[in-house]
């Protein structure tokens, strides 16, 4: 906690108008408001995950149904401002998520495998299914087959994750992507299906 408040203090002190140290206690007063709004709705909406670190936030109303495992990590950030994130768990699924990842309105459905790597980034209506269900009668899991997203990966707005594949560490998926493919490290992919379009530089 005392890490998470120093940052959003050093966020506030170099802002660009550069506000007074009354101005900048005022907005950290503000932002703490914030912050305990959403640490609440964490509490209320992931009170099932069998683990989950102390600092777990939430905005919006996500969905969430839980039936099988569910693993958040520390300071995880799951937002709902555009559309809600929906995150479903089978009875003999697991979906871990890792520390620091933010996931902003995408849809997570784990019958068998999702892990989600530590800073990783999920934008609006980004879709990972580990089966082959889409709501047309077929039996849940019965074609289910890992998904792993390595840390520090992006998945860019509409971004569509199937079932098998893994997303290598600090990969981006370009808007609208069909990713059926596994994505090597570091790698932007774009396009239906998915295809490699350029290297990118480890941080």
């Amino acid at each position: 906690m005392r890490d998470l408040l120093r940052r959003e203090w050093q966020k506030i002190r170099n802002a660009d108008d550069a506000p007074s140290i009354g101005v900048s206690s005022w907005r950290l007063l503000n932002r703490l408001r914030h912050l305990t709004s959403s640490f609440v709705r964490g509490k209320f909406y992931f009170r099932k995950a069998n683990w989950k670190g102390r600092l777990v936030f939430a905005k919006g109303k996500p969905t969430v149904q839980q039936r099988g495992r569910l693993e958040l990590g520390q300071l995880v950030r799951i937002w709902s401002n555009i559309n809600p994130t929906q995150i479903l768990v089978g009875r003999k699924g697991l979906l871990t998520i890792g520390d620091g990842a933010y996931i902003n309105g995408a849809l997570i459905s784990a019958e068998k495998e999702v892990r989600i790597g530590k800073n990783c980034y999920l934008a609006p209506m980004v879709q990972i299914m580990d089966h082959d269900d889409f709501g047309l009668g077929q039996r849940k899991g019965q074609n289910s087959s890992a998904i792993i997203i390595e840390e520090d990966a992006w998945l860019a707005t509409r971004a569509m994750i199937m079932k098998g594949v893994r997303i290598g560490k600090g990969a981006v998926v370009a808007v609208g992507a069909v990713v059926h493919e596994d994505v090597p490290p570091y790698t932007l992919v774009a396009g239906v299906p998915a295809k490699p379009i350029r290297q990118l530089k480890a941080i």
